[in-house]
């Protein structure tokens, strides 16, 4: 039982300690994370041109004579679809991203959450682990107490039945000596 009880406070320091330090590790790599974000923030970019306003762009400019006269050229229309498919398509892309993204940023919230508890945790385990080496102790202690009560108590036993056969001895040679001495006279 003991021996148990030494492998689980062992493990539970080692715990203890290995908490604190990826508790440690993971303030240096939030801090990183910071620094890294401080100047990254996003500047302020011009606004994304429409559809309509491509569309507008493109009924605006005027053709030029080749554009006009070649038929094997891309007539305007088509590259406004095509324009819009990959305007969509980024647009998607972005929100998939974004979600993404957002999706990792609780992760990261949840495992650093977890961690907290673990750490937590750990640390409360030590202190069970703590007192129940303080009430092993005792219990220990306490036995100790009991064994020696124990040996008190037989040797009380002991003394009280010698005193007995002392008392016992003592009346029966007195008696004896009060019968002699009263033949004797």
């Amino acid at each position: 039982m003991a021996h148990k009880h030494g492998v689980v406070l062992i493990l539970s320091e080692k715990l203890h300690s290995v908490t604190s330090q990826f508790d440690q590790l993971r303030a240096v790599r939030f801090q990183d994370a910071i620094n890294r974000a401080m100047p990254r923030r996003k500047p302020k970019r011009p606004p994304m041109k429409t559809s309509t306003d491509v569309d507008n762009n493109l009924e605006s400019r005027e053709p030029t004579t080749s554009e006009t006269t070649d038929p094997g050229e891309i007539q305007p229309e088509p590259m406004k679809i095509q324009q819009q498919l990959l305007d969509d398509e980024t647009r998607a892309l972005q929100v998939e991203l974004s979600n993404l993204l957002d999706a990792a940023h609780d992760t990261e919230t949840k495992m650093v959450e977890m961690s907290a508890l673990n750490h937590l945790m750990s640390t409360h385990v030590l202190q069970q682990a703590q007192q129940i080496e303080y009430l092993y102790d005792q219990a220990v202690e306490a036995t100790k107490n009991v064994e020696m009560g124990n040996k008190e108590l037989t040797q009380a036993i002991q003394r009280n039945s010698s005193s007995r056969t002392f008392l016992l001895l003592f009346l029966v040679v007195l008696t004896f000596s009060v019968l002699f001495l009263d033949w004797y006279s």
